[in-house]
């Protein structure tokens, strides 16, 4: 199997692994050694527990892989001042993923804020 098609399926796994549970840093540590993307991810885990990510493309090349998916959790922590909505969220996020020797070593995202900020109530919703 070649390289790429091995980090599709690590970040699959990875996906899979800690969509719709508690993420714990010893969780993380097994996927990932870029911090930021730890804290990221036990940060929005604080505001949306047991939030699930998923993918609806993913792409790969050399030691990267992009996936494009959907984030969806429930408000039930503060989130940058806002309190618990109790609202449930879903947006889209495109992610980008360096692996070396099956673990995350550094990521980029993009991630549809707007319609977050939309669905809890903190924004209105714009014209469609």
């Amino acid at each position: 199997m070649n390289q790429v098609k091995k980090n599709k399926e690590f970040i699959i796994g990875y996906f899979n692994a800690i969509s719709g549970v508690i993420k714990s840093r010893e969780l993380c540590e097994q996927y990932i050694t870029d911090e930021q993307l730890t804290q990221h991810i036990l940060f929005f885990d604080g505001a949306f527990p047991k939030y699930e990510m998923f993918i609806d493309e993913i792409t790969g090349e050399e030691n990267r892989i992009v996936v494009r998916g959907r984030f969806k959790g429930r408000h039930e922590g503060e989130l940058n001042g806002i309190p618990p909505t109790h609202k449930e969220v879903f947006f889209p996020f495109v992610i980008g993923y360096e692996i070396e020797k099956n673990k995350i070593i550094s990521h980029w995202l993009i991630a549809d804020q707007m319609k977050l900020m939309e669905q809890l109530g903190v924004m209105k919703q714009t014209a469609q």
